[in-house]
């Protein structure tokens, strides 16, 4: 990911405005210190969503979502961390400095990616329209694709020649190993240059500014091996970020809060050529992350259509356990065995297609389902723990774990002590810092260090880090302490940015509840300090009797009889 220098990124925010930028996607009203609006990123009747100028982030107090003015861009518009710095800038003159000395050097770099694939694109466009390419297009016509569709995705056509793109880059004056960092070159064994795409029908892949980005080639034989060939990565692509057809389904998505996600390009283009506009398919690789990330800045529900055998079940599975996993709503579609989503359309039409995604299955109940099926009781349980410590986000536990049991047929008790929670409902007078369980206590931690950075390096005089419980709290202290309050939002995952939004968003506390607060960590600190103490202590004295070392053990006894005393 490009990195900008903190100095950028606050000259953004100081120039963009908040209040106005979100208002461009909202209504805002004032109420007392804040903004308020139905939430742009879920549905709602009354308006949770809450922008304070003054601190300079916004929350939804119903899906949590939260950030900066650079956040906000980027989640509502769909776009990268780095693509919505760069928009910005723009909008706000403010000039890039990338943060590592060779910044310019990659930026050229990638320039010139962009320019190959305009042109590759522009030429295996032509290509089609040309000479030679009869097979193509008959290709094109039995798959029913339309020339408007043809054009609303820049299909184009790969000569079936060695060295057709080649020499049409080198005639408009790119060296080759230009093309060959691009991806849309190769070398062979001799280091001889070649073109990568050869006899193929070429499906352009754009990022969310409408560059292209990457291709995927459609081989039209019988015997062409392999049948579909992919970019490969490049300073420009990187493999499971992106996906087919998203540029040109942005807005239905975003208007719809909707999404299809299929799998081949083709099937993308019958989906849009029946109007279902809010279609995108993953890239030959399965679903990742990164792309229901990308998506989840779009849209309230993924919709998964896979295929009906045995591997399109499994995929199916797969990929609805990260959609639910990442916290995004899914539902799941399975076509009829020997059926796509392209062949179904054609065969059967959109109005038969269109009960077909009404009457798509609930994710969870899909999964429960799945696992219930074809795995053994102990299997199943292992799954429900797999799948409940995978979740992003601990405090989703409480929604999942009693679906989860009911689903499968499981004790929630039993489930719960699983994963290593109480088999019972904690009380209210439960979530205190010495009594609550280890993520909560940590979030309690933190957001004193948050809402009061003036206490940071007291903090760590009082060894902060050893009375954090989990590894995800130590890890989000270490960047606090890398970052710096100020400079923190942009180095955080989506539920590390709610948490620290949230915690920035309350009430600010008197001098005399600081310090009482103040005051109650520092004793919780250093009761934690001399557990741990006697903990080593312990240990140590367990060694020292195992080896009959009497003058260490009697050492070791006056080290812990003073932290009793004291």
């Amino acid at each position: 990911m490009a990195k900008f220098d903190s100095n950028t990124v606050e000259a953004i925010k100081a120039r963009i405005d908040i209040l106005d930028l979100i208002g461009r996607y909202v209504e805002l009203k004032p109420v007392g210190e804040n903004w308020v609006a139905p939430c742009p990123f879920h549905q709602e009747t009354k308006p949770s969503f809450s922008v304070s100028p003054a601190r300079g982030f916004y929350y939804c107090f119903g899906c949590q979502a939260a950030g900066d003015v650079i956040e906000f861009y980027r989640a509502i518009n769909g776009l990268s961390f780095p693509e919505a710095v760069e928009q910005l800038a723009r909008e706000a003159g403010v000039e890039l400095r990338p943060e590592t000395p060779g910044g310019y050097k990659r930026r050229e770099v990638k320039a010139e990616c962009f320019e190959l694939h305009a042109r590759a694109q522009r030429f295996f466009q032509n290509a089609l329209a040309a000479r030679g390419a009869e097979k193509a297009r008959a290709y094109l016509d039995r798959r029913h694709i339309s020339h408007d569709m043809r054009e609303r995705f820049g299909l184009g056509w790969g000569p079936d020649s060695w060295n057709s793109l080649k020499d049409h880059l080198q005639q408009l004056g790119y060296p080759q190993e230009a093309g060959v960092t691009a991806g849309l070159l190769s070398h062979n064994k001799a280091g001889r240059v070649y073109d990568r795409f050869r006899g193929r029908i070429m499906f352009p892949i754009h990022n969310l500014a409408g560059q292209v980005i990457a291709f995927g080639g459609r081989g039209i034989e019988e015997d062409q091996e392999p049948k579909y060939l992919n970019s490969s990565e490049t300073p420009i692509y990187t493999k499971g970020d992106h996906l087919y057809g998203l540029f040109q389904a942005r807005r239905s998505i975003s208007s719809e809060k909707s999404v299809l996600l299929t799998e081949g390009y083709v099937d993308v283009i019958t989906l849009h050529q029946h109007g279902f506009s809010h279609a995108c398919g993953v890239l030959g690789t399965a679903l990742t992350p990164r792309q229901v990330h990308r998506l989840a800045g779009l849209a309230k529900e993924i919709i998964l259509l896979f295929d009906g055998d045995r591997a399109g079940r499994k995929a199916a599975l797969r990929s609805a356990l990260m959609v639910l996993s990442e916290g995004v709503s899914c539902r799941v579609v399975m076509f009829p065995e020997g059926e796509d989503a392209d062949s179904l359309l054609r065969k059967k039409g959109r109005d038969v297609f269109a009960d077909l995604l009404a009457n798509a299955r609930d994710g969870l109940a899909f999964c429960l389902a799945v696992v219930r099926e074809n795995e053994s009781p102990k299997e199943i349980m292992r799954w429900a723990v797999s799948f409940i410590q995978g979740l992003k986000e601990v405090s989703w536990q409480a929604f999942y774990i009693p679906k989860i049991a009911e689903g499968l047929g499981v004790s929630e008790k039993e489930l719960r002590e699983a994963i290593g929670q109480p088999g019972t409902t904690q009380s209210p007078k439960a979530i205190q810092l010495h009594l609550c369980g280890p993520a909560q206590r940590d979030r309690e931690l933190l957001s004193f260090a948050i809402r009061f950075p003036q206490y940071l390096e007291r903090l760590e005089e009082y060894h902060f880090a050893s009375s954090l419980c989990t590894q995800r709290g130590r890890e989000f202290w270490e960047k606090l302490l890398q970052y710096g309050h100020d400079h923190l939002l942009s180095h955080l995952d989506e539920g590390e940015r709610t948490f620290f939004v949230k915690c920035q968003m309350q009430q600010k506390a008197s001098p005399e509840a600081e310090l009482e607060e103040w005051q109650g960590l520092k004793e919780f600190m250093a009761r934690n300090v001399s557990k741990t103490r006697r903990k080593h202590l312990k240990m140590a004295l367990a060694r020292a009797q195992q080896d009959g070392d009497i003058g260490e053990v009697k050492r070791i006894l006056a080290q812990l009889q003073d932290i009793i005393v004291h």
